[in-house]
């Protein structure tokens, strides 16, 4: 990421930082955090906003690479006619000849490799979204993993 993108979101950054105190005293039912687990939160917090603005360009980028994708499968389509117009004129030379076999190959991988394609980018949707709320939910189990030794003591 560019300083341009890093200082575009600083602002924000900021703000969340400064409404970070007002938050923790508005009757939500967490545990009070000290200033070390403030600043980390805010630094999670400025960390989690770096990872959407990252997330955006990505996101951007893949749609421009599925509008790319699209005019290969326009122009496929054009192909697939005239690949299918020469399959038809080998099958009358020779309708057992190889270069048949290695075609209908190919298509079966092809067909084979999109359903691949489609998991992986399903995949890698849940990826991020598990992520995200990883990231959301950390430091709440992290002040609740710190508080457990001071439990187990105080009801010894």
């Amino acid at each position: 990421m560019s300083s341009a993108d890093s200082s575009k979101s600083a602002p924000a950054a900021a703000a969340a930082t400064s409404a970070l105190p007002a938050e923790a005293g508005s009757g939500r039912r967490s545990p009070a955090l000290t200033a070390e687990e403030m600043k980390e939160f805010a630094e999670l917090r400025w960390q989690n906003q770096l990872l959407r603005a990252e997330n955006a360009v990505l996101l951007r980028k893949l749609e421009e690479e599925r509008a790319q994708r699209r005019q290969s499968q326009l122009d496929e389509n054009h192909y697939s006619v005239e690949a299918t117009a020469c399959r038809a004129a080998i099958e009358k030379i020779d309708g057992s000849a190889q270069v048949l076999a290695l075609h209908d190959e190919l298509h079966r991988l092809r067909k084979k490799c999109d359903v691949y394609a489609e998991a992986v980018e399903e995949s890698r949707s849940y990826f991020f979204e598990m992520k995200r709320l990883y990231m959301e939910v950390s430091p709440y189990l992290r002040s609740l993993s710190g508080d457990a030794p001071a439990n187990s003591a105080a009801s010894s």
